[in-house]
């Protein structure tokens, strides 16, 4: 898979997040919160290598990951989707 491909299943993976963890996934769908998370880990893992120019970013969406994963573990709805939503619109499927 491409790192364009990989961009966009992650960014596909954030909106989800920003919009259904922890505890909002569709019954009727096949994602839940645990593939989503572990979607966003591995796609996160096989970019970051990739993205070594900006810095800045990848050190933000770094951190905004971490509050997401920490907040949504402790049932901070709003914060989590908050921190992935701030990923998302740094317009992450761009970012190669």
């Amino acid at each position: 898979m491409s790192l364009t491909e990989k961009l966009r299943d992650f960014a596909g993976a954030l909106a989800v997040a920003s919009t259904d963890a922890p505890d909002d996934y569709p019954e009727w769908g096949y994602t839940t919160y645990e593939s989503n998370m572990a979607d966003l880990k591995e796609l996160w893992a096989e970019i970051l290598p990739k993205l070594k120019k900006d810095l800045e970013k990848t050190a933000f969406i770094d951190d905004k990951l971490q509050e997401a994963f920490a907040a949504f573990e402790a049932k901070e709805k709003d914060t989590g989707r908050k921190a992935t939503l701030a990923i998302y619109n740094l317009d992450v499927k761009n970012l190669s």
